[in-house]
C-alpha cells in the first residue's frame, strides 16, 4: 500500500505545491469579512480548506503554505508586533495537524466519506475535537498577551466554535466529497482510494425541476421570514432534499442555507455581529440550526447507503439468479457430456467380451481411448470452472513465453498436433503480474481451439502463432490460426457456455465460455476476428494487477 501511495506522488503536478499558498491566503482574505475582534473572525475558512487540502495532498504540501500564510496574514488581524505572529498562527496549524492524525492515523478515516461511519469519524475526529482544542489554545494565547480577558472566555470561545464548525462543516464536506472523484480521475491525489468512485447522479428532468423550486424556496424564506423566529424551517427544507435526493444534495442544501442565511447577510450588514445579538440568538438559533444541519447530513449519508446498498442487493440478487440458471443448464448438460464416453466405453466392452478373439481388438482399445482422453478433457474444464468460481486472484510474475511453451507440452495428446507449425517469436513483451491459474486457462483453450479446428485439406500447413506485446499499460496477447475459422452469424454465440457450432464438433462448448469468464475475473477482455476458412485471431487484453 506505500508503494502504491509513492507511485501516486511522483504523478502529483507541480502545482500542488504553490496552489494551498494561493488558496489558503484567499480564504484568509476572505474570512476578514467577517471579523468581529482582534485576531477573530464569526466564519474562518482557512482551516476549512487545509482540512481539505491536507487529505489530498499530503501533509509536508499543506502544513508548512498554511504556517506561512496564516503567519504573514496575522497582519491584517491588528496585531502589530510580528514578532507575535507565528504565536498566533500556531493554534489553527496544530488543529489541522490533530484533525489529520486523529481522522486519518487513529480512526482510519476515508476522506472520500463513503459511509456513514466514516462521515461520523469526520465530524468528530477532523472537526469537533480538533477545533475545540485549537480555539482553547487561541483564547489561552489571546488572554496570555491581554488581547482577551477571562471575563468573557466561555461566550467568544462558544462563539467562535460555533462560527467555526460551521464554516468546516459546510465547506470542508462538500469539498472532500464531491471533489475527490474528479481529483482521483486526474490522479491529483497524495493517496488515493483503492477503487474508482462514482458520484454521478442520474436526475431526471422533474428532479432537476423540484431542485430548481427547493432552492427558489430557500431564497423567498430567507427574505420574507425572519430567521431568528422560524429558522427551523430550512431545516426541513433540507431534511426533505436528504431523504428526496441523499447525502451529495443534502450537504449542498446545507451549504446554500449557511450562505443565504449566515453568509450573505453577514456581507450586506458589513458585520457579523447581528448573528450574535442576544444570548438567545447565539445559544438556541445558532447552534439548534447547526445541530440540525449535522442531522440533515448524517440522514442523507444513511439514505445514500440504504440506496447503495439496495443497489448492491438487487445486483447480487440478478448475479445469483443467472448463476442458478447456469447452475442447471451446467447440471443438464454435463450430465449429459460425461455418460456419453461412459457409455461408449461401456459398450465396447460388451462386445469385446462378446466376439470370441483371445485379446481385444486394437479397433475397440483405441476408441475406448479417445473416449477416456475425451472424458479426461471435459472433467478438466470443469475443474477449470470451479478454479475460476473459488479461487482468489493471487497476482505473480509469470514468464509469458515459458507458460505458453508449458500448455503447448500439456496439449501434446491432441490429434494432428505433430503435423502443426507454431510460431513463439514475437514475444515483445516477455512478462506480466498476473494470476498465473486463470491466465493458464484462457491461454488453454485458446490454443487447444486453434489446434483442434485446424484444415486437414491435402497440401495445408496449419500453423499457430503466439504473440504478446506491450500497449499503454495493458499487455495484448494474440493466438492467430490459419485453420477452419468461424462463420459469421456463429461468431455472436462461441462464447456461450455449452455452445457447439455443429453437431459434428467433439468439444463440450464449455471452453471459451470459461475462458471469458476468467478474463472477467482477472480485468482482461477477450476479443476474436475470424474469416471462415481463412483462420481466426483471438487476442486477450490484460491488465496488471
Amino acid at each position: 500500500m506505500k508503494a502504491s501511495a509513492h507511485i501516486e506522488t511522483k504523478q502529483l503536478p507541480w502545482w500542488t505545491w504553490v496552489a494551498p499558498f494561493v488558496v489558503i491566503h484567499l480564504a484568509s482574505q476572505i474570512s476578514l469579512a467577517f471579523k468581529y475582534d482582534q485576531g477573530v473572525s464569526t466564519f474562518y475558512l482557512p482551516t476549512a480548506i487545509a482540512i481539505v487540502l491536507i487529505n489530498w495532498w499530503g501533509f509536508w504540501r499543506v502544513l508548512p503554505a498554511m504556517y506561512v500564510v496564516v503567519t504573514l496574514n496575522t497582519y491584517y488581524w491588528e496585531v502589530a508586533d510580528w514578532r507575535l505572529w507565528p504565536v498566533f498562527s500556531a493554534s489553527e496549524v496544530i488543529g489541522v495537524i490533530i484533525s489529520y492524525f486523529l481522522f486519518r492515523k487513529v480512526s482510519k478515516g476515508k476522506y472520500w466519506l463513503p459511509n456513514t461511519n466514516h462521515l461520523i469519524r469526520f465530524i468528530v475526529f477532523a472537526l469537533v475535537i480538533p477545533i475545540t482544542i485549537e480555539l482553547i489554545l487561541l483564547q489561552l494565547t489571546l488572554i496570555y498577551f491581554s488581547h482577551q480577558s477571562w471575563d468573557n472566555f466561555g461566550e467568544l470561545f462558544l462563539r467562535n466554535w460555533l462560527g467555526e464548525f460551521m464554516a468546516n462543516f459546510g465547506i470542508a464536506i462538500p469539498l472532500l466529497f464531491s471533489v475527490t472523484p474528479f481529483l482521483q480521475q486526474k490522479k491529483w491525489l497524495w493517496e488515493p482510494p483503492p477503487k474508482k468512485l462514482e458520484r454521478t447522479i442520474h436526475y431526471t428532468p422533474l428532479k432537476w425541476l423540484e431542485t430548481v423550486v427547493i432552492y427558489a424556496a430557500l431564497i423567498v424564506l430567507s427574505l420574507t421570514i425572519p430567521f431568528e423566529r422560524y429558522w427551523f424551517g430550512y431545516g426541513i427544507v433540507s431534511l426533505y432534499v436528504a431523504i428526496r435526493f441523499g447525502f451529495g444534495a443534502a450537504v449542498f442544501c446545507n451549504l446554500f442555507v449557511f450562505v443565504i442565511t449566515y453568509v450573505i447577510p453577514s456581507v450586506i450588514t458589513g458585520s457579523p455581529d447581528h448573528l450574535f445579538s442576544s444570548e438567545e440568538m447565539l445559544f438556541t438559533i445558532f447552534l439548534g440550526n447547526l445541530l440540525l444541519s449535522l442531522f440533515v447530513a448524517i440522514t442523507g449519508r444513511v439514505i445514500t447507503d440504504l440506496h447503495l446498498v439496495e443497489n448492491l442487493l438487487h445486483k447480487q440478487n440478478q448475479e445469483l439468479e443467472n448463476t442458478n440458471k447456469e447452475l442447471d443448464r451446467f447440471v443438464y448438460s454435463a450430465s449429459h457430456d460425461l455418460s456419453a464416453p461412459l457409455k461408449s466405453i461401456l459398450g465396447l466392452v460388451t462386445i469385446s467380451k462378446l466376439e470370441a478373439i483371445s485379446e481385444p481388438a486394437p479397433t475397440y482399445l483405441n476408441e475406448i481411448e479417445k473416449s477416456v482422453l475425451k472424458l479426461d478433457s471435459f472433467i478438466g474444464e470443469i475443474l477449470d470452472y470451479s478454479r475460476n468460481k473459488r479461487l482468489i486472484i493471487t497476482p505473480e510474475q509469470i514468464e509469458l513465453k515459458v507458460l505458453c511453451q508449458e500448455i503447448l507440452d500439456n496439449l501434446k495428446y491432441l490429434d494432428d498436433y505433430t503435423k502443426i507449425s507454431v510460431d513463439l517469436d514475437e514475444f515483445e513483451q516477455s512478462t506480466i503480474q498476473q494470476d498465473k491459474v486463470r491466465l493458464k486457462i484462457i491461454l488453454s483453450n485458446l490454443i487447444s481451439n486453434a489446434i483442434k479446428f485446424q484444415k486437414k485439406t491435402p497440401g495445408h500447413k496449419p500453423v499457430i502463432k503466439i504473440s504478446a506485446r506491450r500497449q499503454l499499460s495493458r499487455t495484448i496477447i494474440k493466438v492467430e490460426d490459419n485453420g477452419e475459422g468461424i462463420k459469421a452469424e456463429l461468431s455472436p454465440k462461441i462464447f456461450e457456455m455449452f455452445y457447439r457450432a455443429s453437431d459434428k464438433a467433439t468439444g463440450s462448448g464449455l471452453g471459451l465460455y470459461i475462458a471469458r469468464e476468467s478474463a472477467s475475473k482477472i480485468g482482461a477482455r477477450i476479443s476474436h476476428e475470424s474469416e471462415y476458412g481463412k483462420g481466426s485471431v483471438f487476442t486477450v487484453d490484460l491488465p496488471e494487477i
